[in-house]
């Protein structure tokens, strides 16, 4: 059996905005082999059997959603204690194989994951006999969730920079991660002085003409990834739905911007 704190948490509270709306990537079209993909749908199948493969998605599972469904259960109810109780109730259903039967076919897993927890947070408080229920109505779908929104919109950013962080990791003299990340901390420096910071930090003359050349493809390299990870939250994606998602994460203009400096280039 998975114990949830044995699992080592991928996202990282505290990194704040990805960068500035100037630093966004190039966003890239097609590329994306759906067929091999693992969907977060599949995963929640893949994680309901009792199998090497289901250990294995439980564990992916909990390491990519723990500490956002934590955050926004402390967000949601504003009771550090009240939502702890609802986040353990989470994830024993999860790991006692009781939040089985995702629907593949049902569209966007943030929109499945958003009603699981809204009828976890409605059974427990009823559960209780608690008088009144968080802000917001839960009972509809359709009502906005700006707590979860915000939460979701990290998450997924912050994984997006996790696999440019691995691919930094493992792509020889790749430095895409780090001047996205020199680029996000020093807003108000020119590209001159970051530069100069980065090659303090390697060791070796960086030119500003060279910075910014690596900042154009780390720019490209991390929106392809922002893509990657959520078509990996829908299935099956379309480029509208991926659109759609950009503009839901609140990117959509500039997504727009930079797939028409990418066709002019």
């Amino acid at each position: 059996m998975w114990s949830v704190t044995a699992v080592k948490r991928s996202s990282a509270p505290g990194r704040g905005e990805l960068m500035n709306p100037s630093d966004m990537p190039t966003p890239q079209r097609g590329g994306n082999h759906l067929t091999e993909l693992e969907t977060n749908w599949s995963m929640i199948q893949n994680a309901h059997s009792v199998s090497p493969e289901g250990q294995a998605a439980m564990g992916e599972l909990i390491s990519r959603y723990h500490d956002a469904v934590l955050r926004y259960l402390r967000l949601k109810l504003r009771d550090s204690n009240l939502a702890d109780e609802v986040f353990q109730e989470f994830w024993t259903k999860l790991l006692t194989r009781k939040l089985a039967g995702a629907d593949c076919n049902k569209g966007r897993f943030r929109d499945y994951l958003r009603t699981v927890l809204h009828r976890l947070i409605i059974d427990h408080f009823r559960g209780r006999k608690l008088q009144a229920l968080p802000p917001g109505d839960l009972l509809d779908p359709s009502e906005p969730d700006a707590d979860y929104d915000q939460v979701w919109r990290e998450a997924v950013l912050n994984r997006a920079l996790t696999r440019l962080e691995t691919y930094e990791l493992k792509t020889p003299k790749n430095r895409y991660a780090t001047v996205l990340r020199l680029r996000r901390d020093n807003p108000d420096r020119s590209i001159e002085e970051i530069a100069e910071v980065l090659g303090r930090e390697v060791g070796a003359r960086i030119s500003a003409e060279s910075f910014r050349k690596t900042l154009q493809r780390a720019r490209g390299k991390y929106f392809e990834l922002l893509i990657q990870e959520l078509r990996e939250t829908i299935h099956p994606a379309t480029d509208d739905d991926i659109e759609d998602e950009i503009q839901a994460l609140g990117l959509g203009h500039l997504y727009r911007r930079h797939l028409a400096q990418a066709e002019g280039d």
